[in-house]
């Protein structure tokens, strides 16, 4: 059975991925839905306020490959960056 390896980092197998399927068809049995919001959630509180930033495609590449090596956003990885500083 093959393992998978979700962007998160998360491992699962086939069989995860066949009993999610069943879960699906079932109409998710036993799951608890809260109310659907429309638009992006806030993850940084209600004051986050969008920031425009040009970056280079050379910039924008190495961004995408250390936030896909740590498992997060380019945008989780810069909030990160900042609070370094």
């Amino acid at each position: 059975m093959a393992e998978h390896t979700a962007a998160d980092g998360t491992a699962f197998t086939d069989e995860d991925i066949e009993r999610w399927g069943t879960e699906a068809e079932a109409g998710f049995p036993g799951w608890k839905f809260g109310k659907s919001v429309p638009g992006r959630p806030i993850s940084v509180g209600a004051e986050a306020r969008p920031f425009t930033l040009r970056l280079d495609a050379e910039r924008r590449e190495k961004l995408k490959q250390v936030a896909q090596e740590r498992h997060i956003t380019s945008s989780q990885l810069v909030r990160d960056l900042i609070d370094a500083l």
